[in-house]
């Protein structure tokens, strides 16, 4: 996918392995979520639940450099989770304030906006498990983890693997570990999958400050407001 006009930075390339390797790593580590399961994704808009098309990218890229003449980009990923705890923290919902350790919020916008997306899938859905054994095989564990312009250069090269194994049974996606949720997994499905992930799950769709869930993070013993003119952890 990459071109000779966009090529991956020096510092980036030099710990990314090669597409051919990452076929190797992942070949035996396609997974079913089983029908039944629910995921979750935290949104601020409805647009987001399933996006048609974004203008910024997270995680897992593509790169900037990559955005069409519209500022769209043709391949993209959708991030969820299987649990809504990390669901929230990797979306922003939950973060922290630098200027009161050991404390969380939720972001006033969030509070008024913020929309969990709940998916119930109707049929097995395949991904890609890239659990700790594949990422110590392919020496990058400590990347995925924190390096941002590296991981969106990795997603780039998963969506080419993802091209390969194209199909009605192919996977759809990966499932990664979650970085502001440690010990918990996150998702994401790539944009050419979006029409196949409509059609085989159920979508039910409640503002955040409904959820019971909210009531009782605004009563944690850590939860704080931030003062004003505060730093979030994002």
């Amino acid at each position: 996918m990459t071109t000779p006009t966009i090529a991956v930075p020096d510092h980036i390339a030099v710990t990314l392995p090669p597409t051919a390797r990452l076929r190797q790593a992942l070949a035996s580590a396609e997974v079913a979520l089983p029908a039944g399961t629910q995921v979750f994704r935290a949104v601020r808009h409805p647009g987001a639940v399933i996006p048609p098309f974004v203008e910024r990218t997270h995680r897992f890229g593509p790169p900037a450099p990559f955005a069409g003449a519209d500022g769209r980009f043709a391949r993209y990923w959708m991030y969820a989770a299987q649990d809504l705890t990390t669901a929230l923290w990797e979306s922003g919902f939950c973060t922290n304030d630098m200027t009161q350790p050991g404390t969380f919020y939720i972001p006033p916008d969030i509070a008024e906006r913020g929309l969990i997306a709940i998916f119930t899938l109707n049929a097995d859905i395949r991904v890609l498990d890239l659990d700790g054994t594949v990422l110590s095989k392919l020496g990058i564990y400590d990347q995925i983890q924190g390096e941002h312009a590296w991981c969106q250069w990795f997603g780039l090269h998963m969506l080419e693997v993802l091209a390969g194994m194209a199909g009605d049974a192919g996977p759809v996606g990966f499932r990664y570990p979650s970085r502001k949720h440690r010990s918990h997994l996150a998702l994401a499905v790539q944009s050419d999958s979006l029409e196949a992930w409509r059609r085989q799950v159920d979508v039910q769709v409640t503002r955040f400050a409904e959820l019971l869930e909210f009531a009782a993070l605004r009563a944690d013993a850590n939860y704080a407001e931030p003062f004003a003119g505060g730093f979030s952890g994002d």
